[in-house]
């Protein structure tokens, strides 16, 4: 539930308690909105451009430092350069944030220009925590150094998000969990591809629980990453097991729809419904090795699916709120 969703509850429960009248939470509701879509004066706005500028060019920065002169750099050289960056970009983001006494505030985080900045530089500086512990153990008796700094990043960025939730923040933290998953399932455990599948779909199922009991703030972009990741395993699946694939993307759609009943949510709606449809579309190429009368009469009871539903749609009672 994000911070207006919250603040409607919010105004809500006070008029259901005979704390505001209802004239009173229309007032509260229109000021709040103004607030929050007031233009912001020219000076703060070309602030808040340059500093992201900024961003931009130490994120470049470490990305050439990477590409041209990695092999250029000792291990102890580059442990101490990243290691100093990521303290810079942290100390940065807790500075911009208002001091450690306003970070994990997850009832009401400000979406100002220094908080956004703020998870901008907290991201950053999860893939220079990244760097730092891949350097510091690469080429030592430990392998797959990346294992480890991936972890470490997504360390940085799951602090990071509890202590600023933001969208960028979660697609960090996203990141990181795919990378990690099927490459480790893959180069570490060197397992089949059925089983990097279901890795993922666990990962998705996490990912649905994290959003559902309210962990991942912004519940829109958390059921998306869900959605995907569930997806991207479904179909990986589907390579070595044609069978489990389409019977997993209707249990997730399954899912999708029952979020949904508790918790209404349009991407868990459109999510469900691109479920089934993967679901449909991988049994037709199973069973009917994509034959062209299978696709049509798919199509035509798809229509008429759906011409139902809206048909019963607008036979439903307009509802008062």
């Amino acid at each position: 539930m994000g911070i207006q969703d919250r603040s409607g509850a919010a105004l809500r429960r006070l008029v259901d308690e005979g704390v505001l009248t209802e004239a009173q939470r229309d007032a509260v509701a229109k000021a709040l909105v103004a607030e929050r879509t007031k233009p912001e004066s020219p000076g703060k706005l070309l602030a808040e451009i340059a500093a992201y500028i900024g961003a931009g060019l130490v994120f470049g920065a470490l990305a050439l430092l990477l590409i041209s002169s990695w092999g250029d750099l000792q291990r102890t050289g580059r442990v101490v350069i990243f290691g100093l960056v990521s303290a810079g970009l942290a100390l940065g983001a807790i500075t911009l944030a208002g001091g450690v006494s306003a970070l994990f505030a997850r009832s009401a985080v400000p979406a100002g220009s220094r908080v956004r900045l703020a998870t901008v530089l907290f991201a950053l500086a999860s893939g220079s925590v990244a760097v730092t512990v891949g350097s510091a153990i690469d080429g030592g008796n430990i392998d797959d150094a990346w294992v480890y700094a991936c972890l470490a990043g997504l360390a940085v960025a799951v602090l990071g998000y509890l202590a600023l939730p933001s969208v960028i923040g979660l697609l960090v933290a996203a990141w990181y969990s795919v990378v990690l998953v099927p490459g480790v399932l893959d180069e570490v455990f060197g397992v089949e591809e059925v089983w990097i599948g279901l890795g993922l779909l666990a990962l998705g199922a996490i990912w649905f629980a994290l959003t559902r009991i309210g962990v991942v703030v912004e519940t829109w972009a958390g059921y998306l990453i869900a959605v995907l990741i569930s997806a991207a395993g479904v179909v990986t699946v589907y390579v070595d097991a044609e069978r489990a694939g389409f019977v997993l993307a209707v249990m997730v759609a399954v899912v999708c729809f029952a979020l949904h009943a508790t918790q209404r949510s349009a991407v868990l709606m459109i999510g469900g419904a691109a479920m089934i449809a993967l679901a449909v579309g991988l049994a037709v190429a199973h069973w009917f090795d994509g034959a062209v009368g299978a696709m049509v009469a798919i199509l035509l009871i798809g229509t008429v699916v759906l011409a139902l539903g809206a048909w019963l749609l607008t036979r439903q009672p307009k509802s008062s709120t």
